[in-house]
């Protein structure tokens, strides 16, 4: 202590040297400056003496002598105590660390020297060596701006400070004190925020704040109970979240403490004695808010709940409550009561009015049902409010008579139908029913009793008159009145035009032309199309005066065809007026298209079918989709709009195999469709034909493309395929017989002629065959006639002897000889090579003359002669090529036929005789190619 006493005087005498030395006027200094800490409201109250009103002020944390604060300041002299006095909110608790403060005064002109410094001490100080936090459970309002400090204990680190879960960073305010500062803090919970501070291993010390809200309550009322005392209520505002018992909101009603509200039973307070006025505050440590009112005790009268509500008389259709009220007062008390009556099926209210009201009868009750009765009640002048409400009271009605049943006659046939009757409701039966009895006008036999679960009874008729059924329900308290109806006429549903009904939102809007002898009303019947046995037929009957019904989605049923029929009531049997089919709502059909089969015809298949069952289709049939199945999809073929029609024809298929799949679809969608398969086979005498004519006619097209082509390209073809062989050319008159053969050199030839006035037997001649064996051994050859070449010539080569040897010659032809022993003229090879011995006779390709020796003697000469004319008998003309000197053998000269004859050969062109003319050997072909018809 004494260390920290010197060194505020060190600092004292510091100040005041410097003061001196900044040359500082001669103001009094301040005298008997003290200080006044407020540690809970964290002020510091600072009081001194001067004769001066304005004030320098400075605040240091001591330790380290940070200022936090430095103002001036004008503080009046308080004319009482004659002292100046001046306070200081820190933002800090002042435990957190010691505060130093010195003042001096100033006017416009001079200052006075620092008052010695003051200072509080602080718990951070080393004689208090534990850990503390500041402030320890404060309340403050919700966004506010909190500083905590955190006093740790001497020789420990300091590591962090928390706020809830968060971190917050921490400042140093001394050696052991460190501070944080959290700004809007939120709403705390139940027990309010914890504020923690740790070393490195382990948490010094911690503080809870509260953050909340001042009270908020609204809306004080009083009334009485009793007629004497007062109840006063309000509506507590928003949560103050400040639930701690010295920190929660405290009530006081006319400045009385409110015990129900502070022992927390309720917002709502009581006072003995009604005050006309009342005024309620609440207050708590942030804040307070005062309500009031005031009223007459009869305009706030709060009825209790009426006590032992009982059934004084029970009956079936009303029943009599009595009750009785805890308050004396009330006895007297003009009221109105509330009846409020529940059953299984409705709720009704019932008023009733009177001085002390205690009783009240109940109308309009059922006969055997259970209700539960509830009573309140209230002032009838000046009504404030309903009081409350009794317990609840519960009581049974007695039974009664049923009500008669609701009975429809259905026929079925001309002499079958049943009669039905709707099952009555717990209402109408006014009781547990027991049987239904019915009874036929035209039955000679009892009355049928059938058991209540029964609603519906055969009838025949024996003849072709109508009866009349009665049926009546029974019960423990009786029988109900006779329900009748007539047997209307048979109408089977094609002896009747029927129009399609179409469903609206699942129901069925009917509406028909009033009819003069519905003097009972109509009757609309509506039941399953194509049912048999035991239908489900329902029916409504309609007034008169009206000519239109709908008929709800909650007695149809979705893809189900109905017939609804509506008939005109009088007193005789029902008239049919108008009958309608449809679906309230249609669906696509359950099941597909049945019985559908392929049927191949030719290169076509006919898809036939039967329609759906009338239970299946769920909908009007519009049509058929026919599809061809692919791998993976459908490709669609057709769609026939007519649901008559059933069969469809695919045409034009090749051989394969098909499936197809066919779908019935009404306005809902397609069905799931059904499929059948085929594969295309000629297994018929028309594909088989059609196998065989088609190939023929593509042939026969062929030909005739290629014979157009060959006539209009006919040179062409000739030229490439049947080329025209040139034949020899004689020049000259041949027609004229027994002339001189004139032999004219061509130009071109290689032969030399010679001139000689004498015959050379030696030489060889030409000598004309005999017709007879021309035309003997030619008879085979064909000639063609229309060639425009000389008719071909046949020859031989002879030797011309002498004259014995030409006589010879002519003997054996058996014909006359010409005369060429006159020829001049001698034909002589010259300058023709003899072939080599490497070429035979017919080696060579080309043309070769004859060969002969002119130096040959004329015995081999002779000899050669006779052999040659021996086979030249039989032979035509030989290309030398072809010649076999020494073959005995007969040839055959058609092959030579049209060859070039060398203009160098020593023979004679003979032409043949035109009597012994051969016939031409054409062909279509050659004439075709020729362009000749």
């Amino acid at each position: 202590m004494q260390r920290w006493v010197t060194l505020a005087l060190l600092l004292s005498l510091g100040v005041r040297r410097a003061l001196g030395q900044n040359g500082v006027g001669e103001l009094p200094v301040p005298r008997g400056l003290t200080l006044n800490p407020d540690l809970p409201a964290q002020t510091l109250s600072l009081t001194w003496e001067s004769d001066s009103s304005l004030f320098d002020l400075e605040i240091f944390h001591t330790e380290l002598m940070n200022v936090v604060l430095n103002e001036t300041v004008e503080v009046k002299t308080d004319p009482l105590t004659g002292l100046h006095s001046w306070t200081w909110h820190s933002p800090l608790p002042l435990e957190c660390t010691s505060h130093s403060v010195q003042i001096r005064a100033r006017n416009q002109q001079s200052l006075s020297q620092w008052s010695p410094l003051q200072t509080i001490l602080g718990s951070d100080i080393p004689e208090k060596s534990d850990s503390y936090m500041f402030p320890q459970d404060k309340v403050v309002p919700v966004g506010s701006n909190t500083t905590f400090c955190c006093i740790v204990k001497e020789k420990v680190d300091f590591k962090e400070m928390k706020y809830g879960r968060q971190e917050m960073t921490a400042t140093r305010l001394s050696r052991r004190t460190y501070a944080i500062t959290v700004t809007n803090q939120p709403a705390s919970g139940n027990t309010g925020t914890n504020v923690i501070c740790c070393s490195q291993s382990s948490t010094l010390t911690g503080a809870v704040v509260f953050v909340g809200y001042p009270p908020g309550d609204e809306g004080l009322v009083c009334e009485t109970r009793d007629l004497a005392s007062a109840e006063c209520s309000w509506k507590k505002g928003r949560d103050t979240h400040l639930r701690m018992k010295r920190s929660r909101t405290k009530y006081t009603l006319n400045g009385r403490d409110c015990l129900e509200a502070n022992e927390r039973k309720g917002s709502w307070c009581s006072s003995k004695v009604w005050e006309e006025s009342w005024t309620l505050v609440a207050r708590n440590p942030l804040g307070s808010v005062q309500l009031t009112d005031s009223a007459q005790l009869t305009d706030r009268v709060h009825l209790l709940a009426p006590v032992n509500v009982t059934a004084v008389e029970v009956k079936a259709w009303s029943a009599t409550l009595q009750w009785s009220w805890s308050v004396e007062a009330y006895k007297k008390l003009e009221m109105v009561c509330q009846l409020q009556i529940l059953d299984q099926e409705h709720n009704s209210t019932h008023n009733y009015s009177g001085a002390g009201l205690s009783s009240a009868v109940l109308e309009g009750l059922w006969p055997d049902v259970d209700y539960t009765v509830t009573v309140r009640c209230g002032s009838k002048h000046s009504f404030w409010k309903w009081g409350n409400e009794s317990a609840a009271y519960r009581i049974h009605t007695k039974m009664d008579r049923p009500d008669a049943p609701d009975v429809w006659i259905w026929m079925d046939s001309s002499n079958t139908g049943r009669v039905f009757w709707k099952p009555l409701s717990v209402r109408k039966s006014h009781g547990a029913l027991v049987a239904y009895e019915i009874s036929q006008s035209s039955a000679e036999e009892a009355p049928v009793s059938l058991p209540p679960w029964n609603f519906s009874y055969p009838i025949i008729l024996n003849n072709s008159s109508d009866i009349t059924v009665a049926v009546a329900a029974r019960n423990p308290a009786g029988l109900s009145e006779l329900s009748t109806g007539s047997t209307p006429a048979y109408r089977a549903d094609s002896q009747l035009s029927e129009s399609e009904l179409l469903g609206t939102n699942g129901s069925f809007v009917l509406s028909w032309q009033p009819h003069v002898n519905a003097s009972s009303g109509y009757a609309v019947e509506w039941v399953p199309t194509g049912c048999s046995g035991l239908c489900t037929v329902d029916w409504k009957k309609v007034p008169e005066s009206d000519s239109s019904f709908t008929v709800n989605s909650d007695s149809l049923v979705a893809g189900v065809r109905y017939t609804v029929s509506v008939y005109s009531l009088s007193t005789s049997a029902p008239t049919l007026l108008q009958r309608w089919q449809g679906y309230s709502q249609e669906m696509i059909p359950s099941q597909p298209v049945s019985d559908l089969l392929p049927n191949q015809a030719g290169s076509d298949v006919l898809l036939s079918w039967k329609a759906t069952a009338m239970e299946h289709q769920r909908g009007f049939i519009r049509g058929y989709t026919i599809y061809l199945a692919n791998a993976a999809h459908l490709d669609l073929i057709d769609n026939i709009s007519d649901p008559e029609v059933q069969s469809y024809r695919v045409k034009g298929l090749s051989l394969s195999s098909y499936k197809f799949v066919v779908k019935a679809y009404t306005s809902a969608g397609e069905d799931a469709g059904a499929t059948v398969a085929i594969k295309m086979e000629m297994n018929t005498a028309d594909m088989l034909l059609v196998g065989i004519l088609v190939p023929l006619g593509i042939m026969f097209c062929c030909l005739i493309l290629i014979s157009i082509f060959c006539y209009k390209k006919r040179e062409w073809v000739k030229k490439a395929f049947y080329p025209e062989i040139p034949g020899p050319k004689v020049p000259g008159d041949w027609s004229s017989p027994q002339g001189p053969l004139d032999v004219k050199p061509s130009p071109h030839s290689l032969v030399h002629i010679e001139e000689s006035p004498g015959w050379d037997f030696t030489k060889e001649g030409l000598f004309p065959v005999p017709e007879e064996e021309e035309e003997s051994e030619n008879d085979n050859i064909e000639v063609d006639t229309d060639s425009d070449e000389p008719a071909l010539l046949r020859y031989y080569n002879q030797v011309v002897g002498d004259g014995s040897h030409s006589n010879q010659v002519s003997d054996s032809s058996g014909s006359s000889t010409v005369s060429v022993g006159s020829t001049q003229t001698e034909v002589t090879y010259a300058g023709i090579q003899s072939p080599t011995p490497s070429q035979g006779a017919c080696s060579g390709g080309g043309y070769r003359p004859q060969m002969q020796s002119v130096a040959a003697p004329p015995e081999s000469q002779i000899e050669f002669e006779a052999d040659f004319q021996d086979d030249g008998m039989n032979a035509g003309y030989k290309p030398q090529c072809s010649w076999q000197l020494d073959s005995p053998e007969a040839e055959n000269f058609s092959g030579s036929l049209g060859s070039p004859t060398s203009v160098t050969s020593s023979q004679f062109l003979i032409p043949e005789s035109s009597e012994e003319k051969p016939q031409p050997s054409n062909t279509w072909f050659h004439n075709f190619l020729s362009g000749k018809s």
